[in-house]
């Protein structure tokens, strides 16, 4: 039993206030033809039904996260919106990120290799905290046994890079790459895949936008926060607002923050250096030297330690990047709720909490004008550090009681998404040996991350209800449990696909003198979409089924989701979503499903594991199944 008035239980929910919720959560994604149910007939939870008849290929509704993160991974191959994930740059540009950071990361293969004497560096598995946590405790065991294999392991692994880097090398020359990054070669073609200018954050911490609307939200929404840049000088302060706009102006200024976010975003390989914010982290470390370190600063009335960030925000690259995307839900809530205050709001926070629980919908409209609006609660203009300090300090504290109802009011959004916290919520590896150890490694590690980021977001009037383990854990269990992975096709895919299907003749032949030697350089790497994972308030209520009628996709080059049809669905009918691949066997599918926590017992399921318990009942003692089959191997053994 939850101890968090935040964090109620399942049972404790009032149904007419989550009934009310998602009413206004349906309303603002302008009415689709859909229903949350708080319960099904088949015990699974809340579920979204059809109202109407919808046919196959229909849109059944089409819905903008409240948070979305591009994995670490992945920003080697994409130079995307930090915000709402829309390709920036030019393709020429984004052919020489993917080239460079490629080329960064086998460099880094063979470093890491030369520097370890041969010694094993990659860890185990590769499936975030979970699977180093479970490395951990095989490492322990095993650590003999690891230096004994790890030479062959690496050797192997840099044998592989080296070769690769001779491919990419035999097409493509390192000053055609950095031509490419820095806009200096254009390609044919490729005026008929026009992207936005990448615009920079205004203090510089290596995250780019689409443009000023989208930089102006992030910041207003979380990024103000977060953002691991220090603050400007004192007497610069009031024009730090207009920085975003000034940049987006300027062309020049735009295509260097493009090949900034390359530089940070290809310094390796893997979450520890592919990220962006690795030039975040080395502005606010102080790579001056022995400065002094900054005042924290007085955002929304929260004291923002950056450096305090920068170190957050390095464990989490190093362990789990859903620690950054759960910093974005409490950074968000944290801005929201002093907001509500900051007006005068909190008396009226039922009302407010409306407006707040359609947050993310609210945001369709300008993400599908191209980011030409801010989005949501996130819409006001900015206002300056020292302003906005001088309104805060004029301002009587704020009552115990108004706090409390501002906070739960914009943590509304996310009460109702919440099931378990992180540490209960992940299934235990098949080579953990003990669940206990595996379980209690999580919520460590989650606490040590907790830990950092209380230390840079200080709150005296929500950090001690929101900024708690029980909360924090809930809410990396949440992207656990109701995430939803998100694919933005790549334009350079869509480019090599256009080159191809030109008619053949000499002047395509031209142009593939051009681009042949960048596919074969690029090879499988040129088809590599932005991926990344998010958190919606309507999709998230969708069920599972291993035989779905609806799909989710990223088709408008953005981070909207769309759920389409993929069959006819009637009235009444409950709209489902696979959350794994329906092509796996009937074993490997319930396998994979206990990341979520339960038996899938779809019809399809059902069908299959009939199937399966009659072939075994035919089958009986035969040879091949059975006792008598294992003694009859047994016998031959002897």
């Amino acid at each position: 039993m939850s101890d968090s008035f935040l964090l109620p239980q399942p049972d404790s929910v009032e149904e007419e206030v989550a009934r009310a919720y998602y009413n206004d959560v349906v309303t603002a994604l302008g009415g689709p033809n859909v229903e949350v149910r708080l319960s099904t007939e088949d015990g699974k939870g809340k579920g979204i039904f059809a109202t109407k008849d919808i046919p196959e290929g229909e849109t059944v509704f089409t819905e903008v996260p409240l948070v979305s993160l591009q994995h670490i991974e992945n920003r080697g191959s994409a130079l995307v919106c930090y915000r709402c994930l829309r390709f920036v740059g030019t393709v020429e540009q984004q052919i020489g990120h993917k080239l460079h950071c490629l080329v960064e990361e086998l460099r880094s293969t063979t470093a890491r290799h030369h520097q370890a004497g041969g010694e094993g560096g990659g860890g185990a598995g590769g499936s975030g905290a979970a699977g180093a946590a479970a490395g951990e405790e095989a490492g322990d065991a095993e650590e003999g046994q690891e230096e004994e294999e790890g030479s062959s392991v690496d050797l192997e692994e840099v044998l592989q890079a080296g070769e690769r880097l001779e491919q990419i090398y035999s097409h493509v020359t390192p000053e055609r790459i950095e031509a490419l990054r820095s806009g200096a070669e254009r390609l044919p073609m490729t005026e008929d895949f026009q992207l936005p200018p990448p615009v920079p954050c205004r203090r510089r911490c290596g995250e780019v936008f689409c443009g000023a609307a989208c930089e102006a939200a992030a910041w207003e929404q979380f990024h103000c926060l977060l953002c691991t840049a220090p603050p400007p000088p004192a007497a610069d302060a009031a024009a730090a607002a207009d920085a975003a706009a000034d940049a987006a102006a300027d062309a020049d200024a735009a295509a260097s923050a493009s090949a900034a976010h390359a530089d940070a975003g290809g310094a390796g390989a893997g979450p520890s250096s592919s990220s962006s914010s690795a030039a975040a982290v080395a502005a606010a470390g102080g790579a001056g030297g022995p400065a002094a370190e900054p005042e924290p600063e007085l955002v929304h009335g929260v004291r923002v330690d950056r450096r305090a960030l920068a170190a957050f925000v390095e464990q989490a690259r190093e362990t789990n990047e859903i620690f950054i995307l759960a910093a974005q839900v409490l950074a968000s809530t944290l801005i929201r709720a002093a907001r509500a205050l900051e007006l005068g709001e909190a008396s009226a926070a039922a009302g407010a909490a409306a407006a707040v629980a359609a947050a993310g919908a609210a945001a369709a409209a300008g993400t599908a004008a191209g980011c030409s609006g801010a989005a949501g609660p996130s819409s006001s203009t900015p206002s300056a550090p020292q302003q906005q300090q001088q309104q805060q300090q004029q301002q009587p504290p704020p009552t115990p009681e108004a706090c409390r109802a501002a906070l739960a009011a914009a943590w509304r959004p996310y009460v109702y998404g919440w099931k378990r916290v992180w540490w209960e919520a992940v299934a235990v590896p098949e080579d953990v040996d003990s669940e206990e150890e595996f379980r209690e490694q999580l919520r460590s590690l989650a606490a040590d991350s907790l830990e950092l980021l209380a230390a840079a977001l200080h709150d005296p009037r929500f950090g001690p209800d929101l900024l708690t383990l029980e909360v924090y854990g809930s809410v990396v269990g949440l992207f656990e449990l109701n995430n939803l992975g998100l694919s933005v096709c790549s334009p350079v895919e869509d480019f090599f696909l256009a080159v191809d299907e030109e008619e053949e003749g000499p002047d395509k032949a031209a142009v593939c003198k051009l681009t042949g030697p960048l596919l074969d350089a690029l090879d499988a790497e040129y088809a590599t979409p932005c991926e990344a994972t998010a958190f919606l308030a309507l999709q998230s209520c969708i069920n599972h089924s291993c035989d779905p009628n609806a799909t989710a996709a990223c088709d408008s080059g953005d981070r909207t989701a769309t759920v389409l049809a993929q069959r006819d669905i009637a009235a009444g009918d409950e709209i489902t979503l696979s959350y794994i691949d329906v092509n796996l066997p009937y074993k490997r599918r319930q396998a994979e499903l206990r990341d979520y926590g339960f038996v899938c017992k779809c019809e399809r399921c059902t069908a299959d594991l009939a199937a399966a318990k009659a072939r075994k009942a035919a089958g009986g003692g035969k040879a091949g199944g059975g006792m008598g089959a294992l003694r009859a191997k047994i016998g031959k053994r002897r």
